[in-house]
């Protein structure tokens, strides 16, 4: 059998704007993406959403995961659509509300993602607080002290859950104490092997068996390897995450565009280097170009035995998992307006 059409799983992408040219509507068909993830320049309005991904799902004609970041605060794509979803705060607010406040409005969310056929969310963000003002953090991340990011997070897996939604804890090992943006660089963890282990993966360690979804960070952890980011490290994704944690979930990388991996070849060979350290997903969150050439380089490290067939079958199964039945029977504008009035209630 082919392991084409699995390949294709493995590869996220991301288109234009908020509707398809022709031109992504033939390199969709073709490449087939495991899935795609939405930006504030995808999104204009509730039902130009719902109808861009009917489209992304016609196009691609097998299924699809549709992703999105909703962290609140600085990061919360669907602002696009309402401007009034910017009352949803930042992590480091959040936080104060207590677990049960926490899970009420991450299920609101939730049901939103699903009025318009969103399945994942890239949250939350289980860092821990710390490092310089410069490393891309700040307030997206819940509290410096571990146990309080455990609870938070938590309780936002458990909202979107309950709402039939997916969650992604982000960034393993942890981007906690670092002092650049890997948006624009390469960060390096300062803390050794044990303060990485009982502090900065606690989150991790306690939600294992909880979060559909884990996304890597690009930053060095010298304490652990020293040569590579932990997202193209099989010392991190395989050796840590899914042998000492016992992790089964889905492994992404983070955008693999991303300026802290400047070094690191082009797309194809990014790709090829983060599925071999273990990661199920190349994720690519820009155009259609990449994520093609990334799939021609992981074809080709298929063929040449450099990936293992199995390793690609099981990674394709992992993320047909975070596929969600939409929520047809929720009002997309009442599920906004529901969740507008749980966050300004007190």
């Amino acid at each position: 059998m082919s392991t084409e059409p699995q390949l294709s799983r493995l590869i996220f992408a991301g288109v234009a704007g908020p509707d398809l040219s022709v031109e992504e509507i033939a390199a969709l068909g073709e490449l087939q993406p495991g899935g795609v993830t939405l930006f504030s320049r995808n999104l204009r309005s509730l039902q130009q959403v719902h109808d861009l991904i009917c489209g992304l799902r016609e196009c691609a004609r097998q299924p699809l995961v549709v992703a999105i970041d909703v962290e609140g605060g600085p990061v919360n794509r669907l602002t696009a659509v309402d401007p009034r979803l910017g009352a949803l705060p930042a992590a480091r607010v959040q936080a104060t509300w207590g677990p049960g406040r926490l899970v009420r409005i991450w299920e609101h969310v939730g049901r939103l993602l699903a009025s318009v056929g969103i399945d994942l969310d890239f949250a939350p963000v289980v860092d821990l607080a710390g490092g310089t003002a410069n490393n891309g953090l700040a307030e997206r991340s819940f509290a410096a002290d571990p146990r309080a990011v455990l609870s938070a997070a938590r309780a936002v897996l458990e909202g979107l859950e309950q709402a039939d939604r997916a969650g992604c804890l982000k960034h393993f090992p942890g981007l906690g104490g670092t002092a650049v943006d890997t948006h624009r660089a390469l960060a390096t963890s300062p803390h050794d092997v044990d303060q990485l282990w009982e502090q900065h993966l606690l989150p991790f360690r306690a939600l294992a068996d909880r979060a559909p979804a884990v996304m890597m960070a690009h930053a060095a952890y010298p304490a652990i390897e020293a040569d590579r980011p932990a997202s193209l490290c099989p010392t991190i994704v395989t050796g840590w995450l899914r042998e000492r944690l016992g992790y089964d979930g889905v492994v992404f990388s983070d955008d693999l565009a991303m300026g802290a991996l400047d070094g690191c070849g082009p797309a194809g060979e990014r790709a090829r280097a983060v599925l071999a350290a273990g990661a199920d997903v190349a994720l690519f969150c820009h155009d259609l170009d990449q994520p093609r050439r990334a799939r021609d380089a992981v074809a080709g490290a298929v063929q040449r035995g450099v990936l293992d067939v199995a390793a690609i079958t099981r990674s394709a199964a992992r993320v047909e998992t975070l596929i969600r039945e939409p929520a047809v029977s929720v009002d997309p504008q009442l599920a906004l307006e529901t969740l507008l009035d749980e966050i300004q209630a007190r």
